[in-house]
């Protein structure tokens, strides 16, 4: 049985060795009420389904609570709807991998949204009736993941015939809560639903991610909201005489009179408002705003006092303001709207960082960061671009809030005024506040874009020590954009830094897997080669010669000793072949002496003076071992074939948990491994074991090879 008693099955079990032994269990249960091998929460969510009433046998499936046209409309009021497309980035690939269902049910369990393999869905359907509108808590359909994660507020797995039906024994789904950080309330669940021959224990822990994940975006949500009421109230929380406060629908206190009359985190307030107890016993007033997303909070006199008059609060007037102004703004104006724009900027990052970490393609994280830039710094173009070598910038993404189009692909010379030239020459965030007198290719295509640009702002986007592109931010109105502004770029463009590093670093790991596969393959065919070519070829040639000898009853007995003589010798060379291969397959010296005395055999037998220097002699892990031995061998070839040295020196030490091979030699250099030297192989090897390799070869100046194998 799994330790963690929510989970259903091993990642090495059968799914469906495990079924059987489970429907052993259902029975046993259904006939003396025995609970062997029975997880906890499946034996007490057994329990509630036989109190609810449930038929474990019955045919009949779950009750259609609702119609289609009823759960759309559900759907799209629920506050997981937006959530939506988040949920399928995260689960999509388990999906496509398993031929597992998306699943989203409300607080009731009633099933409002279905994704996946339409062969699937139609298989659950007609099976269990698992569809949009169906119910599926427990009292509904007895123990499953949506229900028993309802009923239990946690994250369970339930696999075949732990379900207390018996018509969703075929089926395994795995189900985790999601909750509103506004309130802490439950809004539903999130489930993966599949066959149960592919049942797999990872698929509870997607399901969590993904409502982990759907609970940081409400909360990015929440906070966005809060910034975007704090901004819109300002003004009239400033002129309001009295005490006043701003608090969320929940009762979390948004903003505070500038004396903070309310002093605590949260209020209690009555759904749609009304008198309220303030903190220290105080009455108050609560008045609904922004249709209940929001109260304003007044206070009112102490008992016995004269009750003012509340005047319905006008809706407010939305204007821009900006923090530079000069000091028409009081400190606490000034730190409720540095609170609004952190808040804002905050979930512009999450919102982008959601993507990276759900590895969405590069093309959406480019087209996410050039509009939420645009959006965060009120800049009329947003755009990311991408450097090339010939001195010219490519639009990898572009967004205006004008309608103005430039295709993804643009290509523009980079010769002349741009910010986007200063961001290449010097390395960090540039910017020009006015266009006047300046000219170029760039200039140019901007001012086809619509108004004309009079400040722009841009940050680079670091790979791997270089300049690999840039975001910009263009700004049509006369101002100049804050001081600021290139270090709240600078967020982004480190977030699509780590995409692109990522999906690099993904297609070279795709890359060297296929590189692996060839050289097994290429090497089972030199194998064979070798093998049919050359010791089988000699012992076939000498079956015959011994059969030819046995059948000559003429033949003397010198020529019998001739004959055997030669028959030896071809054994002999058969078996030198056979170590030669072999040796090339595993070294018997390693495996014997370990790595030093196999590393002084490999230098004896090199084509060009080697200089030894080993500091140590103990035996390391198998798989280092034969790492080490490639990596020397390979590059003393190399070094010979490739580099015409004329000396070679390796050394080789430990340094804590760590082997350090050192391999230098003093020929022409040059070495690239985009060329097909055999450094691939050596950073593919190093690196499947989790090592590292560092190759200096300039011109004329030798090679020299740096590796290091983790021990641990």
């Amino acid at each position: 049985m799994p330790t963690n008693p929510w989970v259903a099955v091993h990642a090495a079990a059968s799914p469906s060795l495990h079924a059987r032994e489970l429907r052993r269990s259902w029975d046993d249960y259904l006939s003396d009420g025995r609970l062997a091998h029975v997880r906890l929460p499946i034996a007490e969510s057994w329990h509630r389904s036989q109190v609810a009433g449930i038929d474990p046998s019955r045919t009949r499936a779950p009750t259609l609570l609702a119609d289609p046209r009823d759960v759309r409309e559900r759907w799209r009021a629920h506050p997981l709807e937006a959530a939506a497309p988040l949920i399928r980035r995260w689960l999509g690939p388990v999906t496509g991998d398993n031929q597992q269902l998306i699943v989203v049910s409300g607080a009731d369990g009633l099933l409002l949204w279905l994704d996946g393999d339409v062969k699937v869905r139609s298989a659950a359907a007609d099976a269990m009736n698992f569809v949009e509108g169906a119910r599926w808590d427990e009292a509904g359909a007895g123990t499953n993941a949506i229900g028993t994660a309802l009923a239990t507020d946690h994250p369970v797995q339930v696999h075949a015939a732990e379900h207390f039906s018996e018509i969703v024994h075929g089926w395994t789904c795995s189900a985790a809560p999601v909750h509103d950080p506004e309130d802490g309330r439950l809004l539903g669940v999130i489930d993966l639903t599949g066959l149960m021959a592919t049942a797999h224990p990872q698929s509870l822990s997607a399901a969590l991610a993904a409502a982990r994940a759907v609970e940081a975006d409400l909360r990015v949500r929440a906070q966005a909201r809060d910034a975007r009421q704090r901004v819109r109230y300002l003004e009239l929380m400033a002129a309001t005489r009295g005490e006043v406060a701003l608090v969320s629908r929940s009762g979390r206190v948004i903003a505070d009179h500038p004396d903070g009359f309310i002093r605590a985190a949260r209020i209690e307030v009555p759904p749609g408002g009304g008198s309220i107890v303030l903190p220290g016993g105080r009455p108050g007033f609560a008045e609904a705003i922004d249709r209940g997303d929001a109260y304003v909070i007044r206070a009112l006199p102490e008992a016995g006092g004269r009750s003012p008059r509340l005047e319905r609060i006008p809706a407010p007037v939305i204007t821009e303001v900006a923090l530079d102004d000069p000091g028409d703004l009081t400190d606490w104006r000034r730190a409720q709207l540095e609170l609004s724009r952190l808040a804002e900027e905050q979930a512009a990052l999450r919102r982008v960082a959601t993507l990276v970490a759900g590895q969405a393609t590069a093309e959406e994280i480019f087209a996410a960061v050039a509009e939420e830039v645009a959006h965060l710094l009120r800049a009329a173009r947003g755009t990311v671009s991408r450097y090339e070598p010939d001195e010219t910038m490519t639009v990898v993404a572009f967004w205006t809030a004008d309608g103005h189009k430039l295709p993804v692909g643009t290509r523009v010379d980079l010769e002349g005024d741009s910010v986007a030239a200063l961001v290449q020459q010097l390395g960090r965030p540039s910017r020009i506040d006015t266009y006047g007198g300046l000219s170029g290719p760039v200039v140019e295509l901007a001012s086809t874009l619509g108004a004309p640009s009079h400040s722009t702002v841009g940050a680079p986007i670091l790979v791997d020590g270089r300049v690999w592109g840039a975001i910009l931010a263009s700004s049509t109105a006369p101002d100049p954009f804050p001081g600021d502004t290139e270090s709240r770029l600078m967020g982004f463009a480190e977030l699509v830094a780590t995409a692109i590093s990522n999906a690099v670093t993904r297609a070279e790991l795709n890359a060297s897997r296929a590189r692996i596969v060839t050289a097994a393959d290429e090497a089972r065919r030199r194998i064979e080669h070798d093998l049919h070519d050359g010791a089988q070829q000699r012992l076939v040639s000498l079956a015959l010669e011994l059969r030819v000898a046995a059948g000559d009853a003429t033949a003397g007995i010198d020529e019998l000793r001739t004959e055997l003589a030669r028959a030896a010798n071809a054994v002999t060379a058969a078996l030198d072949e056979l170590r030669e291969i072999s040796r090339g397959i595993h070294p018997a010296i390693l495996s014997t002496g370990g790595l030093a005395p196999a590393l002084r055999a490999l230098s004896r037998r090199s084509a060009i003076p080697v200089e030894l220097g080993a500091t140590t002699s103990a035996r390391f892990p198998e798989r280092i071992e034969l790492a080490s031995y490639y990596v020397v061998s390979e590059l003393l070839t190399n070094a010979a074939k490739h580099a015409r040295a004329s000396a070679v020196s390796v050394a080789v030490e430990q340094v804590n948990m760590n082997l350090h091979l050192s391999i230098s030699d003093d020929g022409v250099g040059g070495a690239d491994p985009s060329r097909g030297s055999g450094l691939v192989g050596l950073y593919d090897r190093v690196e499947a074991l989790g090592g590292t390799i560092l190759v200096e070869s300039p011109v004329g100046a030798g090679t020299s090879v740096c590796v290091s194998l983790p021990l641990g």
